[in-house]
């Protein structure tokens, strides 16, 4: 699944798109997650306003005061192209002025592409309930010693909850925490004020150094451009189980956590 870095990422290889008018529209008869709170025929001839993201979600405002909101689910791809073939797993696709087509691809259809008011996007309600951004001055350690403290569950786990902070997937906790040298297996409310400091610094490292790298490329995620991240070259814990650990001579350990596999190293993290 991209993650915010990926999505980050491709947020700025459109920004082509703004000030463009939509001059065409295809959809497909596929359904997806959702069904748009408006028909996306009505965008046509509407140009493109900004381009936002909030979380894992792409936010194109329109100057018909409404917005695309568009999730990649699992497996999809926004691409920029001069050309539209209409492949199998193409949902939707708008030209610009410009010639240009944004195309959306989706083969396990559990993303989605919704239209709605812009004064709706924030009771959106895949987005009404989410935290803060982790490179934001909101995400810091005093916020997170509040979210954390009295929590049994494992510190790996509360990280990847949404409504605590958003976008801190399962590769780029992984990482972080290994920056951190804090172990997955530890309950969020053992950390103290140290740990929880080091963590918050080290999710924004991880993220930022993502973003700038393109994201990871792990199995089909390309950007807009159809170039792969790099992050993925630079992983010291994730997708590395049995390899040796970059900081010592243990093996990274993989085991399993909520269903999401974990990778750490049982010497360096604590």
């Amino acid at each position: 699944m991209p993650e915010l870095p990926e999505i980050e990422t491709i947020k700025l290889g459109i920004q082509s798109i703004k000030n463009l008018q939509i001059t065409e529209i295809y959809r497909s008869n596929h359904r997806l997650r959702i069904d748009s709170a408006h028909d996306l025929s009505s965008i046509n001839t509407q140009e493109i306003v900004d381009i936002t993201r909030r979380a894992r979600y792409l936010i194109i405002k329109l100057s018909n005061q409404k917005s695309l909101i568009i999730h990649l689910g699992m497996s999809g791809r926004i691409t920029l192209s001069p050309q539209f073939y209409k492949l199998k797993h193409d949902h939707f696709a708008c030209q610009f002025n410009n010639g240009q087509w944004m195309i959306y691809n989706d083969p396990r259809r559990f993303g989605f592409i919704d239209l709605i008011n812009n004064d709706d996007i924030k009771n959106h309600k895949m987005l009404k309930s989410l935290g803060p951004e982790p490179l934001s001055t909101e995400f810091n350690p005093d916020y997170l010693a509040r979210q954390i403290a009295n929590k049994n569950i494992n510190i790996k786990t509360l990280m990847m909850d949404n409504k605590i902070v958003v976008g801190v997937g399962n590769i780029y906790i992984n990482e972080s925490l290994f920056d951190a040298k804090i172990s997955p297996l530890r309950s969020a409310k053992s950390l103290n004020k140290k740990e929880v400091e080091k963590l918050t610094n080290s999710i924004k490292k991880i993220i930022g150094n993502a973003i700038e790298m393109g994201g990871s490329s792990i199995s089909d995620y390309q950007n807009a451009q159809g170039e792969f991240g790099s992050f993925q070259t630079v992983h010291k814990v994730y997708d590395r189980a049995n390899q040796k650990c970059f900081s010592c001579n243990c093996n990274i350990e993989r085991i399993v956590q909520n269903q999401r596999s974990s990778f750490f190293c049982k010497k360096c993290q604590k």
